[in-house]
């Protein structure tokens, strides 16, 4: 019986990250929906195709990257879970044949900030300003 592990739990437990999941794994075995409101569909992977990915040199040279405080992930026993287990799980067809491509996040960008207006204080004892739109000396004639 096939075992299915998600992506989540490939990167809480495993210390994978979202690049290295697409670059090794591809496309998903399976769909689920999220039963965490309307977000994207959970990702599933056989377990044989993990444990493959994780044998390659590709993958050995980013564990040997991975810093102290997400190594010791690694050495956790990982969830795993029967097809029969999950609610509407939803095959793909050849995950081999699907392309799948990773956007990593970009940095925020934060606007420089503007300095204050400069506000030029009335001076003393006057209490609001006059404005003058037209010239009062073209309404007399």
């Amino acid at each position: 019986m096939e075992r299915l592990i998600r992506a989540s739990d490939l990167k809480r437990q495993r210390a994978w990250t979202d690049t290295l999941i697409a670059a090794l794994l591809g496309a998903p075995d399976a769909l689920s929906p999220n039963p965490h409101g309307w977000r994207a569909p959970m990702r599933w992977y056989r377990e044989d195709r993990v444990r493959d990915a994780e044998a390659t040199a590709a993958f050995a040279e980013r564990a040997e990257r991975i810093g102290a405080d997400a190594a010791w992930r690694r050495d956790l026993p990982t969830r795993t879970f029967a097809a029969g287990e999950v609610e509407q799980l939803e095959w793909l067809d050849d995950p081999a044949r699907i392309a799948l491509f990773h956007a990593p996040r970009r940095p925020r960008m934060r606007r420089a900030r503007r300095p204050p207006p400069v506000v030029v204080p009335a001076p003393p004892g006057q209490r609001f300003e006059v404005l003058r739109l037209f010239d009062p000396a073209s309404l007399d004639s």
